[in-house]
């Protein structure tokens, strides 16, 4: 292919050093001038500047990249010290201690012995907490940065100079495998500190109650995951995948009870009676192991196409011989020993041991199946093949359901039908049908209904559930997330309550479970309205049990919520984060209305984990939440005092949200470079399974995930989905909300979290992005006269983007953002809350973060700026690339650009190797290793320097998304 136009060859000069400390004084500089020059924005500036020193051969880009790592690394540093912070971790023996003290306070009882033993058997009858491990792509990190930040987070030490020596960065492969061996890493710290809390609790309860605080069987706690499982949006995932997976955690939790075990009978005496008991259970444990073995063997075979299905199949049936599906053969045994053992020590550490197989049975953890509402009805339209099936909202279509639910006769399943079957949700419960008949008969599965809004969605899960056999051990939750989901939430559970087969259902299970998504309701109604939103169905929630005669069983609420402020957690400690998705009023509610509750919450990918990345921190994470269990005393907040002032804020503030999200200035921000900021985080699709948009769509925030959502906001410089409305929700009733803030200390936590938002965030970093998608800040530059050797780069530019809306949406956006700040501030400063009005010290380094990229951006469109014309070729023209280039498609850009002019370095180097001199040499070869050099590997560094600053910006968040 001949181009058009001949890169130009700029001769490189000796590159000087950038002055750290210069820059900063310039920032704080610029940012006294903005009240006099209100046009003047102190991050562009500073990005100029140090873009025309870029272009001018002054600095280098290897000298930006040492100023964003020294930033980055102290907020790494700052991001671990925050962690130890909010987990409140000071050693492993403080958390034991205190751990202790909770149990012992819970032991001592009124009344007599009898009367105590009897209440604390009944408190810790039923685990009122759970820790949820999800898969969502929040895997920024690699896993040496990972273990570098807990270092710190435990010891509290940063590094010598600050410098970590390690890549702002993820593991360069992320797919489900690497996604569930990180989940397994903290699932094993997770089952260790499970084990020593056990042991604090016997040690606790045999001080009490003597030895028969041996024969209680506390349930702690509950820890689950749906890494593996969760088919929400995705079809990547096989049923053979999940039930490989499922067989190797059954292993690993085989492996481990026998270490412990042997761990323990290794101190105990050499009776006779005991020792008996104790090959016993080696030998049950050496069998099933042994089983599983083969069942991992055979499977792993057929995925990987050595094997055919039938023959693994039938060594997994084969060997149900010798196979455990149930704990049961196992703990008795161990209550065996319990009895015979003398020594409390030895006997705490095996009532501890059977306490971890108890909570976590044949896994290493319980799982969840996870599904969308979609995904069921097509299944169930396919199953039945009737007419009435079109409208699943319709009365009659209930009944139908209902009736269907009493008359279903079970089938039976083998793995040659999970193999045929083609609809994910029947595919999905015979999967869980041959889970329970080949590994695990006793521990509850969790099947969550992702964007489930009618009645019909849940009772169609309890039918298949019935038809597979498997309605003893699943727990079919909804999960209401969308602002229609939230609204109808209580009103779909009392449309369920009143037909007898969903009562049977759910009292057979002896629970009712369902699920409060915030993520994807702080992106469609803003996070502060969408707590508040769900606090509502909370409360809706209990009045609605309590009417229904629901009193009986447990009401499982799992809280699906992020590690970011933007997908609802609160930057203050653990307790406060549980307190904020999960109110201390909601719980009094159910208290006073005599409900059984148990409260999950959930921890999202690789930032989720970091909090159980080594046993100490595990063992205070976990201590805290099942601390958290403890009733909140009797009181009143006066938040709810006023239910005209409350709403009236909740439903201005949502409107608000609501209008913000359909501006096209988010739409803008959202679309000006995509997720194309950022490193892949995840294996899942940032959009959603249904959606195919176009590039000019991608700014749609319905089309866009919440985390992705999220993260782009945050490298935008403000997360609007939490700062911003509080100002237009107050309204022209200030004074009473101002007094009401100073008297509810709910109110004042939300406060908290949106100042703790507003000082990280900047309107000046918003219109900062957009600045490069301004014609005029390019014919600027070019009209000066002082880069000749970019001007047609800088004038090619401001041609193309002409009539680009980015820039004018952007600021608009910005502008519109300001005026809210203006009463945000104003009431903030009120109340003594610090804003970020004045940027502290760690708000400077994410601005000049900020400063740096923009700068580096500006390199990469000035390349971009620079690519030569070529004919159009496979429907590809040059503006196409340009404009891939300008959104930051840089890999795709310099992949058709390599193709479309091919360097041959290697048939260039060999002429000495013939015989017949030439004296002509091809001039596209000079010409097409000058785009290789000058353009495309400089555009492609830069473009990786980009996306590492985009993780920096990540830490001073605290995490992705």
């Amino acid at each position: 292919m001949k181009e058009d136009d001949v890169v130009e060859h700029v001769k490189p000069v000796e590159v000087g050093k950038i002055d750290e400390r210069a820059l900063r004084d310039e920032l704080r500089r610029l940012r006294t001038l903005v009240p006099d020059t209100p046009q003047l924005n102190p991050i562009v500036s500073l990005a100029f500047d140090l873009s025309r020193r870029l272009e001018a051969g002054e600095i280098g880009l290897e000298d930006l990249r040492s100023l964003a790592s020294r930033l980055m690394d102290n907020a790494c540093v700052h991001r671990a010290r925050r962690l130890r912070e909010r987990v409140g971790f000071v050693d492993h023996a403080t958390t034991l201690k205190e751990f202790s003290s909770f149990i012992d306070a819970r032991a001592s009882g009124e009344g007599d012995a009898d009367g105590a033993f009897s209440a604390f058997v009944e408190r810790w009858s039923r685990p009122r907490n759970g820790i949820v491990l999800t898969a969502h792509p929040t895997f920024g990190l690699s896993d040496s940065l990972t273990r570098r930040m807990v270092e710190i987070t435990t010891n509290g030490e940063a590094p010598e100079e600050g410098r970590l020596g390690t890549a702002h960065r993820p593991d360069d492969k992320i797919d489900l495998a690497y996604e569930h061996s990180r989940a397994q890493e903290a699932i094993r710290n997770l089952r260790s500190a499970y084990f020593d809390l056990l042991n604090s609790f016997f040690s606790v309860a045999a001080q009490r109650f003597g030895d028969r605080a041996f024969q209680l069987k506390p349930r702690l706690a509950t820890i689950a995951s749906w890494v593996g499982y969760d088919l929400d949006g995705r079809t990547d995932i096989q049923w053979s995948k999940s039930f490989l997976l499922r067989i190797e955690e059954k292993r690993a939790a085989l492996v481990d009870i026998r270490e412990r075990f042997l761990a323990i009978r290794h101190r105990i005496s050499d009776e006779e009676g005991i020792m008996r008991v104790a090959r016993q259970i080696t030998g049950k444990l050496d069998l099933a192991i042994a089983a599983v073995d083969e069942q991992v063997k055979g499977l792993t075979n057929v995925l990987q196409g050595g094997g055919a299905l039938a023959r693994a199949a039938n060594i997994i049936t084969r060997g149900d011989g010798y196979n455990l599906t149930s704990t049961t053969p196992v703990t008795a045994l161990i209550d065996e020993m319990i009895d015979q053992v003398s020594t409390p020590q030895m006997k705490r550490q095996l009532a501890a041991l059977n306490g971890l197989i108890e909570a976590t049975g044949l896994g290493t953890a319980h799982i969840h199946v996870r599904i969308n509402a979609t995904q069921l009805h097509n299944a169930f339209r396919a199953f039945v093949h009737e007419p009435w099936t079109r409208d699943l909202s319709e009365g009659q279509a209930l009944q139908r359901i209902v009736e269907m639910i009493g008359s279903a006769r079970e089938e039976t399943v083998n793995f040659q039908t999970l193999e045929l079957e083609t609809a994910t949700a029947i595919r999905q419960f015979a999967l869980i049908a041959q889970i329970k008949k080949h590994v695990d008969a006793d521990t509850p599965i969790r099947f969550l209904i992702a964007e489930c809004e009618s009645p019909a969605t849940v009772l169609i899960a309890v039918f298949f559930a019935k038809l597979f056999g498997v309605s003893d051990i699943v727990d079919v939750s909804p999960l209401f997330e969308t602002p229609e989901g939230l609204d109808a939430g209580p009103r779909l559970i009392e449309r369920l309550l009143e037909e007898a087969t969903y009562r049977d259902y759910v009292r057979g299970r002896g629970r009712i479970s369902l699920q409060t998504g915030f993520s994807d309701a702080g992106r469609f109604i803003g996070q502060i309205s969408a707590t508040l939103a769900i606090e509502r169905l909370h409360f809706a929630l209990a009045d609605m049990l309590k009417r229904a005669g629901m009193d009986e069983i447990e009401t499982l609420i799992f809280s699906t919520h992020g590690e970011s402020m933007g997908r609802g957690a609160h930057p203050d400690d653990l307790t406060t984060r549980l307190r904020y998705v999960f109110s201390d009023e909601a719980r009094r509610r159910f208290a006073r209305n005599n409900l059984a509750l148990k409260h999950e919450t959930s921890f999202q990918g690789g930032d989720g984990y970091m909090w159980f990345a080594n046993r100490g921190l595990t063992t205070r994470v976990l201590a805290t939440i099942i601390m958290d269990g403890a009733q909140p005393a009797e009181g009143e907040d006066a938040l709810y005092e006023s239910e005209s002032l409350t709403l009236d804020f909740f439903l201005r503030l949502k409107a608000y949200q609501q209008n913000l999200f359909a501006h096209p200035g988010y739409r803008a921000v959202l679309g000006a470079f995509g997720t194309n900021l950022l490193f892949k985080t995840g294996s899942r699709a940032s959009k959603r399974q249904h959606d195919h948009a176009t590039v000019a769509d991608r700014g749609d925030p319905s089309r866009m995930r919440a985390i992705p959502n999220n993260a782009i906001l945050q490298q935008f410089g403000y997360i609007a989905n939490v700062v911003a409305g509080l100002g237009m929700a107050v309204a022209t009733d200030r004074n009473r909300f101002l007094r009401l803030a100073e008297r509810s200390p709910r109110l004042r936590t939300i406060l908290d979290m949106i100042a703790h938002a507003k000082r990280l965030s900047s309107l000046n970093a918003l219109s900062a992005n957009a600045a490069v998608f301004d014609a005029g800040f390019w014919a600027l530059r070019a009209s000066w006269g002082r880069e000749a050797a970019i001007e047609p780069a800088l004038r090619n530019l401001s041609t193309f983007l002409l009539s680009d809306t980015r820039a004018t949406s952007i600021n608009g956006f910005a502008h519109h953002l300001r005026l809210d700040a203006i009463d945000l501030h104003q009431i903030l400063e009120t109340l003594g809350i610090e804003g970020g009005k004045v940027p502290d010290d760690h708000r400077l380094e994410l601005d000049l973060l900020q400063a740096i990229r923009l700068a580096v951006i500006m390199r990469i469109f000035i390349l971009a700026a620079q690519l030569p014309r070529f004919a159009q070729q496979n429907d590809t023209s040059h503006s196409q690339i340009l404009n891939l280039a300008l959104a930051l498609d840089i890999p795709d850009v310099v992949a058709f650009m390599r193709e479309a002019f091919p360097h041959k370095v290697n048939l260039a180097s060999d002429a000495s190797a013939y015989d017949e001199d030439a004296t002509y040499r091809p001039h596209g070869i000079d010409d097409y290793g000058r785009l290789e050099t000058e353009i495309l590997d400089p555009m492609e560094k830069s473009y990786d320097l980009v996306r590492e600053i985009g993780t920096g910006i990540t830490h001073h968040f605290g995490a992705f998304g």
